[in-house]
């Protein structure tokens, strides 16, 4: 029975890695992808204590993520940039250390997010997202298919959003900010 949870890690990582585009940017040798995993990790880390004016957080933390979270990673506490809800019910995993999410979404980027919940889902509910641009009326609402797990989340400005999240009955809230 180890295969269900393997097929659905995989899943998992390969849902929120893939990218239709290539890549502008050649990848480097595996020594030096590694080095620029530490120091970007470690500058994220000094990054995710600033936090603006409007609450949120220039840089999302970079550490390891919480023991209900780690599902599919190798190493499992390996550090990723994250932010929690308020609640603790909910994660949202981001895929770079810095400037992780832009609006308008980069060509050859997405803005990808996976979404880990806590509390074990009811039914493969949505998870509905209403955002409010901090320090102005605008918002958006998107719906994630199936409830918490991989998505790309565009949202129409940037600066910091605070993301109203419900699921199977559940709420939680969290701040992301996007570059421009």
């Amino acid at each position: 029975m180890v295969l269900v949870p393997l097929a659905v890690a995989a899943f998992l990582v390969a849902a929120c890695t893939g990218n239709s585009q290539p890549s502008a940017h050649p990848q480097p040798s595996t020594a030096r992808a590694g080095a620029a995993q530490a120091g970007a990790a470690q500058a994220g880390a000094a990054q995710a204590g600033a936090v603006t004016s409007d609450g949120c957080a220039g840089q999302p933390p970079v550490s390891p993520l919480p023991v209900w979270a780690r599902a599919g990673f190798q190493p499992a506490d390996q550090a990723m940039p994250h932010a929690m809800g308020e609640a603790g019910d909910i994660v949202a995993i981001l895929w770079a250390p810095r400037d992780a999410l832009h609006a308008p979404s980069l060509p050859d980027r997405s803005n990808k997010i996976l979404w880990v919940s806590r509390i074990p889902l009811v039914a493969p509910n949505p998870l509905v997202i209403k955002a409010t641009l901090a320090g102005s009326t605008r918002t958006a609402t998107v719906s994630v298919p199936g409830g918490p797990g991989p998505s790309i989340i565009d949202l129409p400005a940037p600066g910091c959003w605070t993301l109203h999240l419900s699921w199977s009955g559940h709420t939680d809230e969290l701040k992301l900010h996007y570059v421009a």
